[in-house]
């Protein structure tokens, strides 16, 4: 088929398409056209004009309720991890102890099914050099950190079965005070798209509070 005669298609199709669109009673006046039109489909070979137009309903209403299947879920997580951090935020105020601290977290995160871990590492002017790779690398710029690690910086901070993480900068005065990190076994559970405002906020508390606690 030439190109002219391709374009003279396309422009019949869209004189088609316009004409119905503006008579809807195109149909109502010819039943019988409207019984007898079949339309190729890949499962039943040939389906009615009705048939075709109740299945694209169905389509829709299947879409429509995984939709609010997948919005449902997303509120119920929300409502956990809302539950949860309050939780720790009360008991991050109550704890004058790392132990403490790290007794809170672990407490929040056995109440997250995908998070499986977390280390709480308090700076020292000793061993912060050993962190300066990854604190520059991975927590310049906004102090949080989603995503994978690569080998290097895996092993300073978990085993090799943790395959995302959530890194926290605590900072004060420019001064790296602590890193926060939450480990997940699956590869997808932190990612950089996703929102940082607990994260963030959790780093707002434990910079005014980590300067009170004890060491022990």
């Amino acid at each position: 088929m030439t190109e002219s005669l391709i374009n003279q298609d396309i422009i019949a199709a869209e004189v088609v398409s316009d004409y119905l669109q503006d008579h809807p009673e195109f149909f109502q006046q010819r039943p019988q056209l409207l019984a007898s039109l079949r339309l190729s489909h890949k499962q039943r070979g040939s389906v009615s004009l009705v048939e075709r137009q109740l299945e694209m309903q169905r389509e829709k209403i299947q879409a429509l309720e995984d939709d609010i299947t997948r919005l449902m879920s997303i509120a119920r997580q929300n409502e956990l991890l809302f539950t949860a951090f309050n939780q720790l935020q009360a008991q991050l105020y109550q704890a004058t102890s790392m132990q403490q601290a790290q007794a809170g977290l672990q407490q929040f995160i056995d109440t997250m099914p995908l998070v499986h871990t977390f280390k709480l590492i308090r700076f020292t002017d000793n061993d912060i050099d050993v962190f300066q790779m990854l604190l520059s690398r991975r927590l310049d710029n906004k102090g949080v950190y989603l995503g994978r690690l690569n080998k290097e910086e895996q092993q300073m901070l978990f085993p090799n079965n943790i395959h995302s993480v959530a890194l926290v900068l605590i900072k004060q005065d420019k001064k790296p005070l602590a890193l926060l990190a939450f480990g997940s076994e699956h590869d997808d559970h932190f990612q950089p798209n996703m929102d940082q405002l607990f994260l963030q906020h959790l780093s707002h508390i434990l910079t005014e509070l980590l300067p009170g606690y004890d060491a022990t």
